[in-house]
C-alpha cells in the first residue's frame, strides 16, 4: 500500500493537509524534523529522507520557510523514486525545480510543484475565466491573517519590501522593487476591497509554460491585517523601520494573530489580447488557509486512488479538474465569485 507522509505535518498548512486527507478516507503519517510527529525527516537533510522515505511513497511537502528550501527532498525523490506534491509558492524554489524536469522524468516520478494557492488555484482562475489565451495575469493575496500568520511568512514578506522582486512583464522575468507597485482589486465582503502590493511569486515561471500567450504576471499582497500595510510602506523608504520590523517578527507575527481579519481570500484579473477582462475572486469568511493546501489534497487523493495519469514535472492546471477544486471548495464554505 502507498504510504502518504506530510513533511511539515506539525505547522499549520501540513497539520491541515493531514486532517484533510483523513477526512477524505486517506491515512497519513505527519513528518518533521523535531519531535512530536509520526515520523522524523529533515526535508533539508538527504541522510535523514533516505532513512524514511522509500520508493512508492507520496510526499507531502509543506516545510518551510519556503524561501529558504532547496532542492534536497526533489533530489532524494528522484534517486529513491517516490512522488512530491509541494506547496511551496517561491519564485526561485520553482525555477531550481523547473531546473529538475528531465531528471524528474527519467525518474519515472511524479512532481507537483507549487499545488496550492500559487500555482494551481491560479491555473484553475485561468480556465475559469474562460479566457483560453491570456496576456496578462494579476493575483491578489488577502491572507486571514488571524489564521495564517507565522513566522517564516513574516520574514518572507519583510525581506521583500523596497527590494528587488522578480516578476514577469513583456515577457520577461523583470526585476522591480518590491511593495513600491499597488493595485487595487474589488474583493466582494466578506472580505472587502484590497490594496495590493507587488510581491515575487511561482506564478511568474510556472503559468507560462502552461500558456505561452501570458506576457505579464504578477502578485500582489495585502496583509489584512490593520496598520501593517502602513508599516512595510514606511519599511521600504526607511532602514531604521525596517531594521525595527525585522527585529520584532514573533512579536509582530503575535500581533497578526490578535488583530488581523479572520476572513480572506483571493482574487484575479486575465487579461486577452484585445484587452477583455476577466474577475473572479476566490472568499472564505473563517478557513481560508484550506485554499492553499486543496489542489495537493485532491491531488494526492488522485494518486492514492490510481487515477492521477501525468507524471514527471506536472504543471499546475494538470494538479486538479477545475471543477472538482471547486465543488471542493465550496464544501469548505470557500465560494467563487465571478466579479466581471
Amino acid at each position: 500500500m502507498r504510504r502518504v507522509i506530510v513533511i511539515g505535518g506539525l505547522g499549520l498548512f501540513g497539520r491541515t493537509a493531514a486532517e484533510r486527507l483523513a477526512a477524505l478516507g486517506i491515512d497519513s503519517q505527519t513528518a518533521s524534523r523535531g519531535s512530536g510527529a509520526d515520523v522524523r525527516v529533515d526535508a533539508e537533510d538527504g541522510e535523514s529522507i533516505r532513512a524514511a522515505i522509500r520508493a512508492g511513497d507520496l510526499v507531502v511537502d509543506a516545510a518551510g520557510p519556503f524561501q529558504s528550501r532547496s532542492t534536497t527532498l526533489l533530489e532524494a525523490a528522484i534517486d529513491v523514486g517516490f512522488d512530491v506534491l509541494d506547496i511551496n509558492d517561491n519564485l526561485a524554489y520553482a525555477e531550481q525545480t523547473i531546473a529538475l524536469a528531465e531528471q524528474i522524468e527519467k525518474a519515472g516520478i511524479r512532481v507537483l510543484g507549487s499545488a496550492s494557492s500559487v500555482s494551481a488555484v491560479s491555473a484553475a482562475a485561468v480556465n475559469l475565466s474562460g479566457i483560453s489565451n491570456p496576456v496578462r495575469l494579476r493575483g491578489f493575496i488577502v491572507p486571514a491573517s488571524r489564521h495564517t500568520a507565522n513566522t517564516g511568512s513574516a520574514i518572507s514578506l519583510i525581506g521583500s519590501v523596497g527590494r528587488p522582486v522578480r516578476t514577469l512583464r513583456a515577457g520577461e522575468l523583470r526585476t522591480l522593487r518590491g511593495w513600491d507597485e499597488a493595485r487595487r482589486f474589488p474583493m466582494p465582503q466578506p472580505v472587502g476591497n484590497a490594496v495590493g502590493r507587488l510581491f515575487e511569486s511561482a506564478d511568474a515561471v510556472h503559468l507560462p509554460r502552461i500558456w505561452s500567450s501570458l506576457v505579464d504576471v504578477a502578485t500582489y499582497v495585502d496583509t489584512n491585517t490593520w496598520g501593517v500595510n502602513t508599516l512595510l510602506r514606511l519599511a521600504g523608504r526607511s532602514s531604521v523601520v525596517r531594521r525595527l520590523l525585522e527585529s520584532q517578527v514573533e512579536l509582530g507575527t503575535r500581533l497578526s494573530r490578535s488583530l488581523g481579519s479572520n476572513t480572506g481570500g483571493l482574487g484575479y484579473e486575465i487579461e486577452d489580447a484585445d484587452g477583455k477582462v476577466k474577475r473572479l475572486a476566490i472568499l472564505a469568511s473563517e478557513a481560508g488557509f484550506v485554499t492553499a493546501v486543496a489542489p495537493a489534497i485532491l491531488a494526492a487523493r488522485a494518486i492514492v486512488e490510481d487515477r492521477f495519469e501525468p507524471r514527471g514535472l506536472v504543471k499546475p492546471d494538470e494538479h486538479v479538474e477545475t471543477d472538482e477544486l471547486v465543488k471542493y471548495l465550496e464544501s469548505s464554505s470557500i465560494r467563487l465569485a465571478q466579479l466581471t
